[in-house]
């Protein structure tokens, strides 16, 4: 019984962050310190970084 309950909850949760992803990614990234951490971590993903380096001198 109990992993219906938290199947049905996480179903609901995901609904719900699914429905309201992007208010919630810009809270998230209001917050500096997250800001800053996230592009430096989305920088060392290669074919990221290489996307966006290729746009930027073009």
């Amino acid at each position: 019984m109990n992993k219906f309950v938290y199947s049905v909850l996480a179903l609901i949760v995901g609904g719900i962050v699914y429905r309201y992803r992007y208010p919630i990614i810009n809270a998230i990234l209001r917050v500096r310190p997250l800001q800053k951490w996230l592009v430096r971590s989305a920088m060392n993903v290669p074919s990221v970084r290489n996307t966006i380096i290729s746009q930027v001198f073009r």
